[in-house]
């Protein structure tokens, strides 16, 4: 710890130059364009029949926060289920695309009653494509499941918004580039110190 504390001023230089490399990368690295959908999931608590419902210890049934949150979450459990189907038409607008790209560039998200969808590809127009049809494909499956009563009925889902031709670039989260880059930098300067405490100083002499 002694040494490692003597030489900070080291640890602290692999940090500024690795968190330098994932600012350089940002910059290189090709943008990417985010489109988005949006659903609008709530429940209609006039579908749920309080009177007749009784807790395991006879009170009166309540919904909890935790009871909407599972009923909501179909949403994102049927996008998911659909996401193959989604994948295989994504290749056939970019036949590079591989099914880990896809997923580590798509996104599903819920704020309150919103649930989006985001994807994100170099060419803005698949990004749009991709999007749109991931939503109609979800919202197709959702009606499905309802009808054949999978999905709670009191559960109400609508698409609220489909994609529009995204305008503006998003560059390879350059913040996060940066901090990632930063704390490696840490770590390898920490162990680079010590390998150099351990294996090549030299032994004090006793006495």
């Amino acid at each position: 710890i002694k040494n490692l504390l003597q030489n900070w001023w080291k640890i602290a230089l692999f940090a500024i130059i690795f968190g330098l490399l994932g600012m350089g990368y940002s910059f290189i690295a090709p943008p990417k364009y985010e489109a988005e959908a949006l659903f609008s999931a709530t429940i209609d608590y006039r579908d749920i029949n309080f009177d007749n419902l009784y807790e395991e210890d006879d009170d009166p049934l309540t919904f909890s926060q935790y009871d909407v949150d599972m009923a909501l979450s179909a949403v994102q459990r049927v996008l998911l289920d659909v996401r193959q189907e989604v994948v295989s038409y994504a290749q056939t607008l970019d036949p590079d695309l591989d099914t880990t790209t896809f997923i580590n560039n798509a996104r599903i998200e819920r704020l309150h009653a919103i649930w989006s969808l985001r994807y994100r590809h170099e060419n803005p127009q698949i990004a749009q494509s991709i999007v749109n049809y991931w939503a109609e494909e979800g919202m197709a499956q959702l009606e499905v499941e309802q009808s054949a009563e999978t999905i709670e009925p009191y559960v109400m889902v609508e698409l609220i918004s489909k994609a529009t031709l995204p305008q503006d670039a998003v560059y390879q989260n350059r913040n996060t580039l940066v901090l990632a880059g930063t704390m490696i930098g840490f770590i390898i300067g920490i162990l680079a110190v010590d390998m150099k405490f351990r294996y090549f100083s030299k032994p004090e002499k006793a006495g």
